[in-house]
């Protein structure tokens, strides 16, 4: 039976679990990290870790999430949505969004493909959906800004919002296309996504 916490030490130990988590997952990756690791490390015992979190692969999406954010804000403090878009600093925003992905030691861990897919395969539909959308909340009313600017080209905000998360879902095939060739594709990537969604006077 598990212990039962106050408020203030559940606080402290989902904290714990994810600071803990991050360093077990980034070390060993999600297949070699057990429930047993995780709530040793944290400083509890194997049956509480449920009360936190319904599974390792929900504590390591939680962790991926966390991550993002911090990419999101500093992505959304650097470009304001209010400003002059065209084809150079959308290709600036995406670069700038690639190279901080790219500097995140956990999401660089998670690109290795296996721990994603091993993710998928056990994390709800229902949480994945969830994310999906907070992802859209965030581009779908930048992308209305800029389409009422008449800038993009006349497609749904949430279809180029899709595209533009597909760009980075390529970072997960990062083996597959090529690691020596990889950078120079997503360069090319983002330079033909920029151009074909922004309109041809936006472009420069």
């Amino acid at each position: 039976m598990s212990k039962a916490f106050s408020g203030r030490e559940k606080e402290l130990i989902r904290k714990r679990l994810i600071e803990k988590g991050k360093e077990l997952f980034t070390g060993y990756g999600l297949r070699k990290t057990g429930v047993r690791d995780l709530a040793k490390a944290a400083g509890i015992a194997q049956g509480s870790f449920y009360n936190f979190f319904q599974s390792k692969e929900e504590l390591f999406f939680e962790i991926i999430e966390q991550e993002e954010e911090i990419i999101k804000e500093k992505l959304l403090s650097a470009h304001k949505a209010d400003e002059d878009i065209t084809g150079r600093s959308l290709r600036a925003f995406l670069t700038e969004a690639f190279k901080l992905i790219d500097e995140s030691t956990f999401i660089k861990k998670l690109m290795n493909g296996e721990d994603y897919e091993l993710m998928l395969r056990k994390l709800p539909e229902e949480r994945m959906a969830k994310h999906i959308k907070s992802d859209s909340d965030i581009l779908t009313p930048m992308l209305g800004i800029w389409h009422r600017k008449g800038v993009l080209i006349d497609r749904k905000p949430e279809v180029i919002s899709g595209l533009l998360r597909g760009i980075f879902i390529l970072s997960l095939h990062r083996k597959e296309i090529g690691e020596d060739v990889f950078p120079e594709v997503m360069e090319l990537l983002i330079e033909s996504v920029a151009r074909s969604i922004i309109k041809e006077d936006g472009n420069d």
